[in-house]
Order: C-alpha cells, then sequence, then structure tokens
C-alpha cells in the first residue's frame, strides 16, 4: 500500500493544480475565520466575536469554515487529479506496466486517504494555533471539549474526495466531472430532498442523504444550539453527530464499492 502511495504521489506532486489548490485551502483555512477580527461587529446571536478564536468553540466555526473549503478545493482536486489521469492515459499504462486494476483501485483511495488526513492534520493545528493565542486561560479539559470533531472532520474530508473518486471514474471527462460533482453538491441533491423527498415523506428521512449527511458532520454551529434559526420543519434539521458519521462512513464504502466496480468493468 505503501508502495502505490509512494507510485501516486509521484504524479501529483509536480502538478501545478494540485499544488495551487492545496496551497488555497491552506491559506484560506485560517483566512477565513481570522477576517472575522477585522469585522466591527457580529450579529447578537454569535454573542461576541471571542467564541470564533477561543477554545472549545475553534473547533466548530472552523470546521464549518473548513468544510466550504473541503468541498471545493478538495473534492476538485480529486476530481481533476484522477480524471486528467485518465484523459492523459496514465491509468491504462499503470495497468499496461505490471500493475492490476484492484491496485490501481488501491491506489487512488491511498492518494484521498491521504489528502483527507494532511487537510485534517492541518485544520487540528489551525484550530490550536488560534485557539491558544486566544484564550485566556487555557485548561486542557476545554481545549479537548470538542475533540470528536477532528475524526468527523476526516470524514467529511475522505466524504467529498470519495464522491470525487466516484464521479471521476464514472465520467472521465474532466469538464463535466466537475461540472457534475459541483451541480450534485450545491443543487441536485437539494432539489431531491426539500423538491422532491419532503413531499413524499416530510421526516427526518430527508437528511440521510450523502453529501447532506457529510455537510452536517460540521454544521453551522449556530443550528445547533439556536432552535430558532430555521423554521418550517416540525423534525430536527440536522442529523445527529453519531448519525452524521454513520451515515458518512457507510456512503464512502458504497462509493469505494462503486468506483471499484467501474474500474474493473469498463476501459481506460
Amino acid at each position: 500500500m505503501f508502495n502505490l502511495l509512494q507510485l501516486e504521489w509521484k504524479k501529483v506532486k509536480g502538478y501545478t493544480t494540485f499544488r495551487v489548490l492545496f496551497l488555497l485551502y491552506a491559506i484560506l483555512l485560517p483566512s477565513m475565520l481570522l477576517v472575522i477580527k477585522r469585522l466591527p461587529d457580529v450579529p447578537s446571536e454569535f454573542g461576541s466575536k471571542d467564541v470564533f478564536f477561543m477554545f472549545p468553540t475553534v473547533w466548530n466555526y472552523l470546521g464549518y469554515a473548513g468544510n466550504w473549503l473541503v468541498f471545493f478545493f478538495l473534492g476538485f482536486l480529486a476530481v481533476l487529479s484522477i480524471s486528467t489521469e485518465i484523459n492523459n492515459k496514465t491509468l491504462r499504462q499503470n495497468i499496461i506496466t505490471g500493475l492490476s486494476r484492484a491496485e490501481v483501485f488501491q491506489a487512488k483511495v491511498s492518494y484521498i486517504v491521504a489528502l483527507s488526513l494532511a487537510a485534517t492534520l492541518y485544520y487540528v493545528l489551525v484550530a490550536m494555533l488560534i485557539g491558544v493565542f486566544n484564550t485566556e486561560t487555557i485548561y486542557m479539559v476545554k481545549v479537548w471539549q470538542e475533540w470528536d470533531m477532528i475524526p468527523r472532520y476526516f470524514l467529511m474530508c475522505l466524504g467529498y474526495t470519495s464522491l470525487g473518486l466516484l464521479i471521476s471514474l464514472l465520467v472521465k471527462r474532466t469538464g463535466i466531472a466537475l461540472f457534475l460533482y459541483l451541480s450534485y453538491v450545491m443543487f441536485i441533491e437539494l432539489i431531491i430532498r426539500w423538491a422532491i423527498h419532503k413531499n413524499i415523506v416530510s421526516n427526518k428521512s430527508m437528511h440521510f442523504y450523502p453529501m447532506n449527511a457529510v455537510e452536517d458532520l460540521t454544521p453551522f454551529p449556530l443550528l445547533t444550539t439556536t432552535s430558532d434559526v430555521v423554521k418550517g420543519v416540525d423534525f430536527d434539521i440536522l442529523l445527529t453527530p453519531n448519525e452524521a458519521m454513520l451515515t458518512t462512513f457507510v456512503y464512502i464504502i458504497i462509493f469505494w464499492f462503486l468506483s471499484y466496480y467501474i474500474l474493473e468493468k469498463k476501459s481506460l
């Protein structure tokens, strides 16, 4: 597995798009939170600007900001790097030169797992630095009060990149794959959930869709504390953390299974 990961690293380390997208993620993750320091005031619902930067709430707000960045930069990166390999016949060449299709699949899974792990470790580093410099009295209990955000963030990263893996293998053409990825996350699933599912069965089952489960891993923090933020539904607007984690894990396995099936059955 490590050798396959090394092979993937050799492919992407000189890939300019890889470096640019991951660099943008690295720059924007702290910037999206720290820019709030420049604001003269925040809505009263937040209480104080301090909640964005101090322990333990920094984990939640930084996680929500990271959700948007991972969706765009890491998800796009997964789609771009894999679909580009297909279009350039690199995957076919790997098989011709000795790799089995199962090993090619393992290499791709290793790549998105490593990418998700790197993004998560960076999230932990940024949260710790921001929290340490903005919390007056630091207690370890307070620092790690929201520790479960770390595995949730990792699953969130893996959810987006796994969807990118599936779409890039399914569609192959880079432009169409990117459009489908963006459309499904931002529009298609929302339409299915709110315009179709809700009108047929209006209950919490409408939240158990793949990308909604991924989003609910690191939701907008006020949605978890303020019941008046969302009105018009008579059931919980969010999955619980355990529900979101289990649902996301199941969908990741499904995405991987479908990706492996496509890789085995379709010509490259």
